[in-house]
């Protein structure tokens, strides 16, 4: 009976261990790399489990460095949606919208991107803006005929690896636009209480800008989905002007605020499409 307790504890140890397969260590891990061996024995407590520049599942070694494949682990794809997943156009209403409320600035833009991976949304946006401002506490106007202006940049979706109908995204852009301006009316000064003609003719200038936004995406209907986000702009170069900056910015708004937002209608089309079983509606960290 002895014998045979001894046997059964000894297997039990051997079945504490797990099999596990030794790599090659990536560039820029400490270490020496160990012969390759189809199988071997290694203290579990000193792997960590992480994931390769592939988003294969390793086990490194935190005493050594060297790297490990565990052959108990089911290796799941990092990236489950097409690297060219689909495309999208939308028309940004948010101008348009604001004009109805009273906005004396802007007209509309149209835009497309590339879903790839459904992570990474490559974008550009173009459209037009005017401007017929008479500020409340001025008797003057300043007026910006039709000019256009585009926007490049790319959108990052958090929830990447979740149902593609619903994103979440934070991205940049960068914006550019030629146009035209002129001021005229009456300057009035309240303390001396004189008013002074002003006409300052037109003036042609280009401006570029940033823009920082986050914002949501959700399919409501078929293949239709809306959009809205905040975005943070800022003005990065300018024309000098003689007269003084204008008070608007084609694409950008009114120069005096920081904060804008976009409200969206978009169309998507699918170009691939991922495996049933990849899919999979829980974000991967």
């Amino acid at each position: 009976m002895a014998v045979v307790a001894l046997l059964l504890a000894m297997a039990c140890g051997a079945q504490a261990q797990r099999r596990i397969t030794p790599v090659e260590p990536t560039p820029g891990t400490k270490g020496t790399p160990v012969e390759k061996k189809k199988s071997t024995e290694v203290d579990r407590s000193r792997l960590q489990e992480q994931k390769d520049a592939n988003g294969n599942i390793i086990l490194v070694d935190t005493v050594t460095g060297q790297e490990w494949v565990d052959t108990t682990v089911v290796k799941k794809k990092f990236m489950i949606y097409p690297r060219i997943y689909q495309v999208a156009a939308g028309v940004n209403v948010w101008d348009p919208l604001m004009r109805i409320l009273g906005q004396s600035y802007g007209v509309a833009s149209v835009w497309g991107e590339l879903n790839m991976h459904n992570r990474y949304f490559p974008t550009a946006e173009i459209g037009l803006g005017t401007a017929d401002i008479t500020p409340d506490e001025g008797n003057y106007t300043f007026k910006s005929p039709m000019a256009p202006f585009i926007k490049v940049g790319i959108n990052y979706n958090v929830f990447y690896n979740s149902d593609p109908r619903y994103k979440f995204l934070v991205g940049v852009r960068y914006g550019f636009t030629p146009f035209s301006y002129r001021v005229t009316g009456t300057l009035t000064d309240d303390y001396w209480g004189t008013s002074t003609p002003v006409d300052i003719p037109r003036q042609n200038s280009t401006a570029g800008y940033f823009e920082f936004l986050a914002g949501v995406r959700v399919n409501i209907i078929g293949n239709f989905s809306l959009g809205w986000d905040l975005r943070f702009h800022t003005i990065l170069h300018e024309s000098k002007a003689t007269y003084g900056k204008p008070m608007y910015i084609p694409g950008y708004g009114k120069r005096n605020g920081s904060l804008t937002g976009s409200f969206s209608i978009s169309y998507t089309f699918e170009l691939n499409h991922p495996a049933p079983a990849e899919v999979n509606t829980k974000n991967e960290p």
